[in-house]
């Protein structure tokens, strides 16, 4: 894979625990060649680790949502179909939070299969997918940070002595590019929302008969309460 993009300085020396996330970071991303070999190799690693499980990339979501939840248990309460599952047994059982681990690490892949497009189609995505976290209930933009610290954690632990300095740095930039995404499309959204909310305020006129609330009038708007 060739190719080189630009990075800030901060972003590229900074450790995950020490970032704050910034959505503008998603445009100052790159990666040497030597950085894109220890990805593609570690990601081939990562992704056969675990197939004497089954899917390994599943596997690897799993993993990586059992770590998000036990660094911050308060994100659990973002995911109501999780709140039942109290042990880590009971995830790893969980079909929907099977299913939920793989479509994270599937989004990841999109990240890594497309270092040389990322404008085209990884970043779109991620945005798209963090637009979509405007509307769950409970999250919380600084979330993000633990899930890089997770991923970081479970890539360690599964690559091992392969997980050095350098692969680790490399990795970095790939989870502060998926956060910084993510946070870019939730930002927006939450932004839209905003607008179009002040505009419904503006413009929606309702009557005292209306049935889905009740109007309290002045001179210059009416407004409108459930």
């Amino acid at each position: 894979m060739g190719g080189n993009l630009t990075i800030s300085r901060r972003q590229e020396e900074a450790s995950s625990s020490s970032l704050v996330v910034n959505s503008e970071d998603a445009a100052f991303f790159s990666l040497t060649d030597h950085e894109r070999h220890l990805i593609d190799s570690t990601w081939k690693h990562l992704t056969a680790s675990y197939s004497d499980v089954g899917d390994s990339e599943e596997e690897l979501g799993v993993l990586v949502f059992m770590r998000i939840f036990e660094l911050q248990p308060a994100i659990r309460d973002s995911f109501p179909l999780f709140q039942s599952l109290n042990d880590r047994e009971a995830m790893r059982r969980n079909v929907i939070f099977r299913c939920h681990g793989l479509r994270f690490v599937r989004a990841v892949r999109s990240v890594v299969d497309n270092l040389d497009a990322l404008a085209v189609t990884a970043v779109p995505n991620l945005d798209l997918l963090g637009r979509k976290h405007q509307g769950i209930h409970g999250f919380k933009a600084d979330y993000l940070l633990t899930y890089e610290t997770a991923m970081e954690d479970i890539w360690a632990e599964t690559l091992g002595r392969k997980f050095d300095k350098s692969t680790c740095a490399a990795w970095r930039k790939v989870f502060r590019l998926i956060t910084s995404s993510l946070l870019g499309g939730y930002e927006r959204s939450v932004d839209t929302s905003a607008a179009a909310a002040a505009t419904v305020d503006r413009t929606t006129a309702v009557t005292p008969n209306d049935v889905n609330g009740s109007v309290a009038c002045n001179d210059s708007e009416c407004e409108f309460s459930n």
